[in-house]
């Protein structure tokens, strides 16, 4: 699986006014585990994951996967979005099977891998089912699959729930769960839902408002398996008024 490395990592955005979106960030994520970034909207959440999916180049600093330095896009390191970007005119089984086709692999080779995904993602039914025809949160099911198809050594995603209602958005957020298990994949997950972060994740890692610090970083304590019923046992929202209480503390450090 996936190893993560940030070392002093500063992106700084030029122009008559340059903008420090990222300033000396250090964080390391070890192999299975999954790292939730949480902060306020325009804190570099998204600019820090772009990074280490090699979508943007840093400013100075060392990022590192696997040991290896990142310098662009890899199968190796999938990215999953808010919005699925599916192709229109493909089928659900066509849409994750598009990676693997593009690369010209068999598809005796990658055949089983998505009958497994469709399993996983409960879309059994609905392979030969058109984007248009599937609702929000099943098309969001296909973008991950379509994501694990290439079997990633890491899942990076920026908010991929977020459009989703809440109900939806629970029951997404469980799948994930069921499939982390599963499947022991490093995520780096970003969002600015505490209980999204706190369900999901091993560590909270908090940004501050830009220019992007990585001010404190949370250990998880509550037991795996979880799930979305947890949201409302009194372990959770200790752990939440704790969380929001060192949030709040981060704010007045670097108001």
């Amino acid at each position: 699986m996936g190893t993560i490395r940030f070392r002093e990592v500063v992106k700084t955005y030029p122009g008559k006014q340059p903008v420090i979106a990222l300033d000396r960030v250090n964080l390391d994520i070890g192999e299975g585990e999954f790292v939730a970034l949480l902060g306020p909207s325009g804190c570099g959440k998204s600019t820090l994951l772009n990074l280490i999916a090699g979508f943007e180049e840093m400013t100075s600093g060392a990022l590192s996967f696997n040991g290896g330095t990142v310098d662009s896009p890899g199968p190796e390191r999938a990215v999953v979005f808010q919005e699925a970007a599916l192709l229109p005119w493909l089928t659900v089984e066509q849409n994750i099977a598009f990676g693997p086709s593009v690369q010209k692999r068999p598809r005796a080779e990658y055949e089983p891998k998505i009958r497994e995904l469709l399993r996983l993602v409960g879309l059994e039914r609905f392979a030969h089912s058109l984007p248009s025809q599937l609702s929000g949160g099943m098309r969001q099911r296909v973008g991950i699959a379509r994501a694990l198809v290439m079997d990633p050594k890491a899942l990076l995603m920026d908010e991929p729930f977020g459009a989703l209602d809440a109900q939806t958005r629970m029951s997404m957020q469980q799948l994930l769960l069921d499939v982390w298990q599963s499947l022991g994949t490093t995520v780096l997950f970003v969002t600015h839902d505490i209980d999204e972060a706190i369900l999901l994740a091993d560590r909270i890692c908090i940004m501050s408002a830009r220019p992007g610090r990585i001010t404190r970083e949370i250990t998880v304590d509550l037991p795996r398996p979880r799930s979305v019923d947890q949201l409302t046992d009194p372990a959770f929202i200790r752990h939440k008024a704790a969380i929001m209480a060192e949030m709040r503390e981060a704010q007045k450090e670097h108001a």
